[in-house]
């Protein structure tokens, strides 16, 4: 079997290494099944030719960011990305984007990015579009279902050639499918309870104001959330 490539957007750290660690637990991937590449260090491109799919990581950086402002870290991750996005959308290639990484592919592809649909970390109820429950990765999953969001940005517009899956109160856009074989998702279903409590220390005051932790921590350790999405992808894709 070919691995899967999985592309790390965020810096180092905790989060980073929880992340890494769902993905392979729910992805029933073993250590010699996924590649990792940190897209803020210096290093050949990936060969999409050499992986069954593609994994992309979230992100605290923005995209909407002034250039000016982004720091040195940004710049590489996002100048490496947008490269690879653009030959796996020239290319169909299978790919989950989460988060940041579906709002590259979104951009990328010719959507638009917004920030009037933020979301502090969260549990809540996604719903699935008539497209959605057809779809291979979310057939027969809950109408609703909860999954684990924490964003400042978010798609605005989907790009012509998209179709959106599944949306929400807040954040309208929460998945959506490029083409044939392209995915992505404004909610983490690879992030795990252990995980996304890490994720509440790590990012009080950034994600939520810090008065509310107690309750940001009480809803997510409630909520029941889904991470079939990850399997399905890799069941799907392995090659």
């Amino acid at each position: 079997m070919k691995p899967f490539l999985f592309l790390v957007c965020r810096p180092g750290g905790t989060v980073a290494d929880r992340e890494l660690s769902d993905i392979r637990a729910f992805g029933r991937l073993r250590e010699r099944d996924l590649d990792v590449v940190h897209l803020d260090k210096p290093g050949p491109r990936p060969v999409l030719d050499d992986y069954s799919g593609v994994m992309i990581s979230g992100s605290p950086y923005n995209i909407m960011t002034a250039p000016e402002a982004k720091p040195p870290t940004q710049v590489m991750t996002e100048e490496a990305l947008t490269y690879i996005c653009d030959e796996i959308l020239e290319r169909d290639f299978p790919t989950l984007g989460l988060c940041f990484g579906m709002q590259m592919l979104s951009q990328r592809a010719g959507g638009t990015l917004t920030r009037d649909f933020p979301e502090i970390i969260s549990a809540p109820y996604i719903s699935l579009t008539d497209e959605g429950k057809a779809d291979p990765l979310l057939r027969g999953i809950s109408d609703p279902f909860r999954a684990y969001t924490g964003h400042n940005e978010a798609v605005g517009v989907a790009p012509a050639n998209a179709t959106v899956l599944a949306y929400a109160d807040l954040a309208p856009i929460q998945m959506i499918r490029f083409g044939k074989n392209m995915y992505g998702t404004q909610f983490h279903p690879e992030v795990g309870l252990e995980s996304i409590q890490i994720r509440i220390e790590f990012y009080r005051g950034a994600y939520f104001p810090p008065n509310q932790h107690k309750q940001v921590l009480e809803e997510c350790l409630s909520a029941y959330t889904d991470h079939t999405i990850v399997s399905r992808f890799v069941d799907t894709y392995r090659s």
